[in-house]
C-alpha cells in the first residue's frame, strides 16, 4: 500500500512533533545518566504500514539487536528498538565506560547496560505521548534478542499483524562522547489505541 494514502499531512506533522520532543528528552536523560554532552539529530518520523517495514529496515539478512517492550495502560501495543551490532556496541559500552572494541555482545553486563539505555530512550518517547495526550502509558522492562530482518518481519506478521497494521517509526542519530550511533524505534499501537492517540492529539482521521 502507498504510505502517503494511509496518513494525512496533519497526522504526519503531529508524529514529527512527538519524535522531535522525544528525541530531545532522550538526549537530556542520557546526558544526565552519563554526565556528558549528548547531541541529537532531527529524527526521521513517519507512520509505516506493516507490509512496508522491510523498506526501512534493510536487507533480509541484516542483523539487529531487537529490544521488545510491552506498552500498557490507556494505550496498548508494543515497542521494538532495533540496533545493528556495531551500534549496540557503542550504546552499551558507553554506560560501562568502555570502548566499543571492548564490548562483548554476549556478556551479561553489556546486555543489561543496553537494556537500561534503551529503556531510557523508549521511556522518553512514551512520556512525551503521555504528556501530550493525558493518557496513562506504562511500559515493561525490555527483553533482548538478536536476529535478521527477515526473521524479524516474520515475527511481526505472525504476532503483531493481528493487533496492529501500522508502526510509528522513529530513527534518530545521537552523538555521545564523540561517538555516533543511531537506532530505530518501532511503536505498534493496536488499532483502537492509534485512533485514540490521534484524537487526543487533536487530529482526526482524514484531516
Amino acid at each position: 500500500m502507498n504510505e502517503t494514502k494511509r496518513i494525512s499531512s496533519n497526522q504526519l506533522d503531529v508524529l514529527k512533533e512527538v519524535g522531535t520532543i522525544g528525541a530531545g528528552r532522550s538526549a537530556t536523560a542520557l546526558a544526565e545518566l552519563l554526565n556528558c554532552k549528548v547531541e541529537i539529530s532531527l529524527p526521521e518520523t513517519k507512520l509505516v504500514p506493516l507490509e512496508s517495514l522491510h523498506k526501512v529496515l534493510g536487507n533480509s539478512e541484516d542483523l539487529y539487536f531487537v529490544l521488545d517492550i510491552g506498552v500498557e495502560g490507556e494505550i496498548t501495543g508494543r515497542v521494538f528498538f532495533l540496533l545493528a551490532p556495531q551500534q549496540a556496541k557503542i550504546l552499551g559500552s558507553t554506560l560501562l565506560g568502555k570502548s566499543p572494541e571492548e564490548a562483548d555482545l554476549n556478556d551479561g553486563m553489556f546486555l543489561s547496560s543496553l537494556k537500561e539505555m534503551v529503556n531510557i530512550l523508549v521511556g522518553a518517547y512514551m512520556n512525551v505521548l503521555s504528556d501530550m495526550t493525558g493518557f496513562t502509558i506504562m511500559y515493561t522492562t525490555p527483553s533482548i534478542a538478536m536476529d535478521m530482518v527477515g526473521a524479524i518481519m516474520d515475527f511481526f506478521f505472525i504476532h503483531i499483524a493481528q493487533h496492529s497494521d501500522e508502526a510509528i517509526f522513529i530513527r534518530t542519530e545521537l552523538k555521545v562522547r564523540d561517538m555516533n550511533f543511531d537506532g530505530s524505534l518501532l511503536f505498534f499501537p493496536d488499532l483502537e489505541s492509534l485512533r485514540k492517540l490521534f484524537n487526543a492529539l487533536g487530529v482526526k482521521e482524514g484531516e
